[in-house]
């Protein structure tokens, strides 16, 4: 991974080169808490949504998880610069 370039939708950042190290482990950890999580959340909002409250949580999740894990790899580069 060493010659590994810039991610997608970030600017290079002087000479430092930053890994994606931080968006992967954030993005596994964030998804292992999603899953923990979901069947809470489902519980919920169950009165709202009725049946179909996994599915919507479940779709929700796919799509916030990669969301905040991309903000906080950005945030960290940030930091680091």
């Amino acid at each position: 991974m060493e010659d590994s370039g810039s991610l997608p939708g970030r600017s290079e950042i002087g000479s430092k080169i930053f890994s994606p190290s931080v968006d992967r482990f954030s993005l596994i950890i964030l998804s292992f808490i999603g899953i923990i999580l979901a069947p809470e959340i489902a519980s919920g909002i169950e009165p709202l949504l009725g049946e179909k409250s996994f599915s919507v949580v479940a779709c929700g999740l796919i799509i916030a998880i990669p969301l905040i894990a991309s903000s906080i790899g950005k945030l960290y580069v940030r930091i680091r610069a």
